[in-house]
């Protein structure tokens, strides 16, 4: 979570969306409680509870949210690129030396391996479970968006650079079973729902 009291606006990261890109770029322009910075990616269901009322009465307004959400089927092999990597070898969440394929079985199981519980973009934002949603949502395929977006909000130029990239995956989503695909699509029907809405413009408003 990160603070943006000029621009009006609180930015909740959602994982394997360029987020320690996106807070390098804000960070000069964050005023974000030492506290809040223990929780790098809280979701859209805490803030609102815990730190939209601290918030608003410490700031004097309540800022609105806001995030990024990638395609679903994108995000999951960001998320196993990024748990192949050496270090996490021989941890319970480490995807090494298993296939893309494997990962996504584990995935749609229940309950869910250690290494398969990734969550879902939807509840992360607040389109699930009562909300309240976050207020701007930007597409991870078109940053230019979100940042043109910040820059009219701070009055400032910014710029993103690559941060914390996973490493390229021998296979991926093209070479997954498609009955493999369609249940996973299935399952998560709504996530892939929400982020048509998303990248129909780039920028979904849901409120305010």
């Amino acid at each position: 979570m990160l603070v943006l009291p000029k621009a009006r606006l609180v930015y909740l990261a959602t994982p394997k969306t360029a987020s320690q890109a996106i807070r390098a770029m804000l960070a000069a322009h964050s005023e974000t409680p030492e506290t809040a910075r223990q929780f790098p990616h809280l979701n859209a269901a805490t803030y609102a509870r815990r730190w939209a009322p601290f918030l608003k009465e410490t700031l004097g307004f309540a800022p609105e949210t806001f995030a990024v959400m990638r395609e679903p089927m994108e995000q999951m092999e960001s998320w196993f690129r990024y748990r192949q990597r050496e270090a996490l070898i021989g941890h319970a969440n480490s995807t090494h030396g298993m296939s893309f394929a494997e990962f996504v079985e584990a995935r749609l199981s229940d309950p869910q391996p250690p290494f398969a519980a990734v969550g879902r973009q939807d509840r992360f934002l607040g389109f699930l479970d009562g909300g309240p949603p976050v207020t701007h949502v930007f597409d991870y395929a078109r940053l230019d968006r979100m940042i043109a977006f910040l820059q009219g909000r701070l009055g400032t130029s910014l710029t993103l650079e690559a941060r914390n990239v996973s490493a390229p995956a021998a296979a991926g989503a093209a070479d997954l079973p498609p009955a493999l695909v369609k249940r996973f699509r299935t399952a998560h029907a709504a996530e892939f729902a929400l982020y048509a809405r998303v990248a129909a413009k780039g920028h979904l408003i849901t409120r305010g």
